[in-house]
């Protein structure tokens, strides 16, 4: 166990590693994530969220809104792969556009929502952490963005794989004694 926490942390580092020297290629990598997760998030508000309030305004309004999570996850997911860097930059600026309509949206749904007696207070944080995202997207280049995101990712998978490793020499007596307390354990178990 402890050469499995050993190796771990070496492949971990090692991933780390990779992500501050080539983040252009995890950059693509992220991309295609947020895009899913993109895909996921209007699919989860068509299913979910249009059903909370039987009001045929509030049901077009989280639809759009879906719609448009789902189409920009798609073109997000499909150019990355075709195009490359420039897509970053307008990718960028297709999710800022998508991040500010899809606040103004939500919180016009969430105002809908005021005589319906369903709390508010969630909707309404989900879509000023929508508006935070777009104005931290506005102030940085998406170049340095995408660099920075990535070495940032990379720096703490390293310090993950360091503290793994210096984890398994650490507790090498305990980890040593916990399989040697569950071959006992099996042992036992097989006689009787």
């Amino acid at each position: 166990m402890k050469k499995w926490y050993l190796l771990s942390g070496i492949l971990i580092f090692g991933l780390g590693l990779s992500f501050v020297i080539f983040p252009p290629f995890w950059s693509k990598v992220v991309v295609i994530l947020l895009a899913l997760g993109s895909i996921a998030y209007g699919i989860y508000n068509l299913v979910y969220t249009k059903k909370i309030l039987e009001n045929t305004i509030y049901e077009k309004t989280i639809l759009i809104k879906s719609i448009a999570s789902i189409l920009i996850g798609f073109v997000a997911l499909i150019f990355p792969l075709a195009i490359g860097n420039a897509v970053w930059t307008a990718m960028i600026i297709i999710l800022i556009i998508y991040l500010i309509i899809s606040a103004l949206l939500g919180f016009y749904a969430a105002a809908l929502l005021k005589n319906s007696g369903i709390e508010r207070k969630r909707y309404f944080l989900e879509n000023l952490v929508l508006l935070a995202i777009a104005v931290v997207l506005i102030l940085i280049s998406p170049e340095k963005l995408r660099n920075a995101i990535m070495r940032i990712i990379g720096i703490v998978l390293m310090v993950g794989g360091v503290g793994i490793a210096v984890y398994s020499f650490l507790m090498k007596d305990n980890i040593e004694k916990l399989e040697s307390d569950t071959n006992d354990s099996e042992e036992s178990a097989v006689k009787e």
